[in-house]
């Protein structure tokens, strides 16, 4: 009895483990060099942005060994303190291009490339395209190591598909990359709402669906709809790989009514100049409000995503004393599929068409560009700024424009007057406590900004704080110098460290406020005293000019580590 339940338990802990890991096709090798687990799939949904790519689990470390995939050529490497941190792109002959970010540090061979022209160009930012001859790499070639720069939550890799001529980003587990899954998406919830003819949300009409199994039924209230007005259907899904499993996101929804009246998604590819819209494919204040991602089975006139299967925006139309019967397909990449039907009953007279609800003396509209002017602020907005129509609230003698509330596509520009009594470079434009990156021009302050709200200026006479930390080693300098980094007023603007008088690069992890050193010397630096030594500057600055400086020198012997 013992031994069966022991093979019973590791026939579901081997279970549990390939549900989760990613085989490939002959024409790849796995990117990772353990076990290829996924933490998140393509698709899904995260803020002001759709996950373009594959998560593998690093078991929480840094330094697991990175591969190309296949035979190509490193087209491009970045090094930002934010977003991918430490990043390679690979071109391949078959079209596409993948790319590895978040990396902890590049192989020697391309380190040796990006270095000099780092120095070349005193860039600590970096962002370098370069040619098919220049960086080649072999499939199966180490590449990186992985880890947990720029804005990953931890220690991951994350990895992604494009086309590369039109640089979309596609699904990976289309295109040779495999996960075991026998499990259906799971529906959790189901969201009724009233919009127009434009697909947009009407204030206040909203409703939530009573789940029973598979088949569900619901009755509109008196007035939640008027003639010239449809039903939207929001859903809110995860897809677990096994029954009870970790849910991701979802791939594919059908809605279909007895009417003919048809819309669904589908997540093959992302185009990056689109993905912030996945604030608007789904309801968006839902998701502030309560924390639940709700996806639209409708669209907006104004919502350019090609993710969507149907040319109509979608929504269910409802007569008087009406009846419609819809059905709901849930589907994974592997073809797991979950079918639920939706009984919407209107029992009462519908109310006669109307004017648009939504009129341009009281709504700022998506479609719509907008010039607002006093003589110490102008405002400016482009077309498919707003997602949807907002109520207009400006004021700028209080130097307000709309809700923090309001989440945006596209920077508003901002013009601010300024009358110094320092030099205008001391000056800068915020919004809800955040510092914006301004730049000055005849006595007016210029700043572009993706949060509305109440602006002000503001000066910056403080220098940002600078402390060195300690190492974890007895010696001065072991494998790297590291330094907390702080600024709480106008922002930290750049960062330059100087060894015996040349520029050296050096990383900024910005959610840690951290600035790192790696002593690629191959030197450790240790005392007593001898005859040779180097000098180290570190010049930091903020957006406002002010800086702070850290000045050591070291007493060394060169020593293989």
């Amino acid at each position: 009895m013992i031994k069966c339940l022991q093979i019973l338990f590791f026939c579901c802990l081997h279970f549990f483990v390939r549900t989760q890991t990613v085989r490939v096709d002959s024409c790849w090798t796995s990117p990772i060099g353990i076990t290829p687990v996924l933490s998140a799939g393509f698709g899904d949904i995260r803020p002001n942005h759709f996950h373009m790519g594959l998560d593998f689990r690093t078991n929480g470390v840094e330094g697991i060994p990175l591969f190309a995939v296949a035979d190509g050529y490193i087209s491009r490497i970045r090094i930002s303190s934010s977003g991918y941190g430490r990043v390679l792109y690979i071109n391949h002959p078959n079209g596409m291009t993948t790319v590895y970010a978040h990396c902890a540090r590049f192989s020697e061979r391309i380190i040796n490339v990006i270095v000099p022209l780092q120095v070349q160009f005193k860039e600590n930012e970096f962002d370098w395209m370069l040619s098919p001859d220049q960086l080649p790499v072999a499939k199966g070639e180490q590449i990186a190591l992985s880890g947990n720069s720029g804005n990953s939550t931890g220690p991951h890799l994350h990895f992604e598909l494009r086309d590369t001529e039109s640089e979309h980003a596609l699904n990976p587990l289309l295109h040779g990359f495999h996960v075991d899954d026998i499990a259906a998406p799971v529906l959790h919830g189901i969201r009724l709402v009233g919009i127009d003819q434009n697909g947009y949300l009407i204030p206040g009409k909203s409703l939530s669906v009573l789940l029973t199994k598979w088949q569900h039924t619901v009755e509109i209230p008196k007035d939640f709809i008027a003639a010239n007005e449809k039903i939207g259907v929001c859903i809110s899904v995860t897809d677990p790989m096994k029954v009870g499993g970790h849910g991701f996101g979802l791939y594919a929804a059908e809605i279909w009514t007895n009417r003919s009246e048809r819309f669904g998604f589908e997540l093959k590819d992302i185009s990056f100049d689109d993905s912030r819209y996945v604030n608007n494919h789904m309801d968006y204040n839902e998701y502030k409000s309560k924390g639940i991602k709700f996806q639209k089975l409708f669209r907006t006139k104004n919502n350019p995503l090609g993710i969507y299967t149907m040319q109509s925006l979608g929504g269910i139309s409802l007569k008087g004393q009406d009846s419609v019967h819809c059905s709901l397909m849930l589907s994974d990449v592997n073809g797991n599929e979950t079918q639920h039907t939706l009984q919407l009953i209107y029992p009462h007279e519908l109310s006669l068409s109307s004017d648009p609800f939504y009129r341009s003396s009281n709504y700022f509209l998506p479609d719509s560009s907008y010039v607002f002017r006093t003589k110490n602020m102008v405002v400016e907005v482009d077309a498919n700024t707003f997602y949807e129509p907002e109520k207009k609230s400006v004021n700028l003698s209080l130097s307000q424009f709309g809700s923090s509330k309001t989440v945006i596509q596209r920077p508003i520009c901002l013009r601010m007057k300024v009358n110094p009594t320092l030099p205008i470079e001391k000056y800068y434009i915020s919004v809800g406590g955040t510092a914006l990156e301004t730049s000055h021009e005849e006595g007016w302050l210029l700043t572009e900004s993706k949060q509305l709200g109440t602006f002000s200026v503001k000066s910056d006479t403080v220098a940002p704080i600078l402390k060195e930390l300690p190492t974890s080693s007895n010696v001065l300098i072991p494998a790297f110098l590291s330094w907390k980094i702080s600024d709480s007023q106008s922002g930290i603007s750049s960062y330059d460290l100087y060894i015996d008088g040349e520029w050296t690069p050096i990383y900024y992890d910005q959610k840690n406020n951290c600035l790192i050193w790696q002593n690629n010397r191959r030197a450790t630096i240790i005392g007593p005293k001898t005859e040779q030594f180097i000098s180290l500057e570190l010049i930091v600055k903020d957006r406002c000019g002010n800086k702070s400086v850290w000045k050591k020198s070291l007493f060394l012997i060169y020593a293989p580590r």
